[in-house]
This record gives structure tokens, C-alpha cells and sequence, in this order.
């Protein structure tokens, strides 16, 4: 989903979650309650002039000015949004404690910096720091996006069986080639090795990406409190400085690193699944069985 399409949808989630939570607060069904008792029993109120369908009408006028000062209550729209987001990014998906603990701490500060914008009485400021929320979003999504796929790499007992076994199973095929008269064979053999390392260095690369990411996890985290904290501080002085803008930038830096690791992430599971799952191709074919008869003829 491309960048823009994922604010969009995050955005209209986020205005959706804050009209339902208004029109799920206790006033409105209290005002509900009493609009139904008063309509049913208008005519034993004994009102000149008044009909039934009047209290309908003042029960809808009340029902859209709860909702509007809900939507216009910074408070308010600010839970309403950590609930989406909590919603959308649950930590509870996440099985390793670790990390379900990060995300979690994550999504904390995320309805922090959006509770602190929201409240903010300058609007100038307020609406400056709008590019400062939406990074924030971003910065979450990769946030969870990476812990996601960390998380199945933990849980992978096979990569790190993998890891342990690829170097002695190398060796031996070695072993085992060096032995090895026939030539078929040899040629099979050869190929077993070929493929063995190719796995191995997948492995490899795969452990050193992950390792990356756990520290640039960390990191992001560490980041987002300090962006917390800036936002806190923040005055209507600091648009002129230039230091809100500063703050942007660091956000987008933020999010331009993580979504870096996710995909040097995907690209070696990628490679990882081209390389071992097509085998050899003709070309490395042709080269083991170049080595195999130079072998042969080089046999006394």
C-alpha cells in the first residue's frame, strides 16, 4: 500500500472511530433514553399546540451537538484514536514478550504525542505539528511491521537448526566428495554443496539483518520518546525557529530507517527463496561438470 493510500485510509479510520465513540457515550444514549419516554408519553404532557414528533427532532438536534463537541474535544478525539490504533496494532498479535512489550511501549508513546498536539492552545503550532501526527502514524506502522516479522524469526526453531547444521553438513559432503569415484555421483555431490552454501550465506545474511533490526527497533523506540518529549516543550516560538520543523524531519528520518531495515528484511527472504527453491541454474550445471571432468582427466 503506497504511502499516501495508507494516511488516507489511517486518517478516515481515526474521524470514523471518533463519531462512533461519540455516539456510544453514555449522554447520548441518555439523551436517546429520554427522547423515546418523552415522545411516548407526549400527550399525557397535555402541551398546547406541542406534537409527539417535536421531542424527535430535539433529541436529533441534541444527538448532532454532542457529536459535534465530541469531535471538537482534543481529549476525546484523542482516545478515540488510541483506541483505532490499538484497534489496527494489536500487541497481543505479537508472541515474543520482548517485543510484544516494545510495540506495546510504542503505541504509549504514539497517544502521547498525538494527546500533546491535540491539546495544544496555538493553533499555528497545533496545525504545524499536523506532518509531525501523520509521521508518527507512519513511524508506528513500521514499527509493528518489524516487530511482526522479528517475531517469526524468533519463533523459527528450523533457520536456527539451519544455522547450527549448514557448516558441518558442508564438510561433510566434502568428505564425502574427496572419497567419491564416480562421476554422477560426484557431480550430485558437488551440487549439494553448491546449494548448501548458498543456503548458508542466506542464513547468514538473514541473522545479520534481524540483528540490525532488533537494535534499530530499540532505537525507534528510544526516538519516540525523545520526539515525546520535544512535543511537549514545544511552544508557538519554536515554528519560527525553524526547531519544530527540525522535529519533522527527525520523525521522517525516523520512518525512513525503519522502513530501510523491513526492506533489506524482505529482500533476503526474497533471495533466500529464488536462490533454494530453483535449485542450480544450467550455467552452474555446466561449470560442475566442467570441474568433474577436469577431475577426471587430471586423475593419475
Amino acid at each position: 500500500m503506497a504511502k499516501g493510500t495508507l494516511q488516507d485510509e489511517l486518517e478516515k479510520r481515526a474521524a470514523r472511530a471518533i463519531v462512533t465513540r461519540s455516539i456510544y457515550r453514555w449522554e447520548s444514549a441518555t439523551i436517546l433514553g429520554l427522547t423515546l419516554i418523552l415522545a411516548a408519553f407526549s400527550s399525557r404532557l397535555g402541551i398546547p399546540g406541542w406534537h409527539w414528533w417535536y421531542w424527535l427532532i430535539f433529541g436529533l438536534i441534541g444527538e448532532i451537538a454532542l457529536v459535534w463537541s465530541s469531535v471538537k474535544e482534543p481529549e476525546f478525539r484523542a482516545r478515540a484514536v488510541a483506541d483505532m490504533f490499538r484497534e489496527k496494532f494489536k500487541p497481543a498479535a505479537i508472541k515474543n514478550d520482548a517485543l510484544r512489550g516494545r510495540v506495546a511501549r510504542a503505541l504509549e508513546y504514539q497517544e502521547r504525542i498525538h494527546a500533546s498536539i491535540a491539546k495544544s492552545h496555538d493553533s499555528v503550532l497545533r496545525d504545524h505539528l499536523t506532518d509531525v501526527s501523520r509521521g508518527v502514524n507512519d513511524w508506528m506502522q513500521n514499527v509493528f511491521r518489524l516487530a511482526q516479522r522479528l517475531d517469526a524469526y524468533l519463533a523459527d526453531d528450523t533457520i536456527r537448526q539451519d544455522l547450527q547444521s549448514v557448516d558441518p553438513e558442508i564438510d561433510r559432503l566434502k568428505k564425502r566428495l574427496a572419497l567419491e569415484d564416480d562421476d554422477p555421483v560426484k557431480r550430485q555431490i558437488s551440487q549439494a554443496i553448491a546449494q548448501k552454501k548458498i543456503q548458508g550465506d542466506n542464513l547468514r545474511k538473514l541473522q545479520n539483518v534481524m540483528e540490525q533490526a532488533q537494535f534499530q527497533l530499540e532505537s525507534a523506540i528510544t526516538a519516540m520518546g525523545t520526539v515525546y518529549s520535544q512535543v511537549m516543550i514545544l511552544g508557538a516560538r519554536d515554528v519560527a525557529s525553524g526547531r519544530a520543523q527540525r522535529l519533522q524531519q527527525d520523525v521522517h528520518d525516523q520512518v525512513q530507517a525503519l522502513q530501510d531495515v523491513v526492506r533489506s528484511m524482505d529482500e533476503v527472504y526474497h533471495t533466500g527463496a529464488d536462490a533454494l527453491g530453483t535449485g542450480l541454474s544450467a550455467a552452474d550445471l555446466a561449470a560442475l561438470d566442467a570441474q568433474t571432468q577436469a577431475a577426471r582427466k587430471g586423475k593419475p
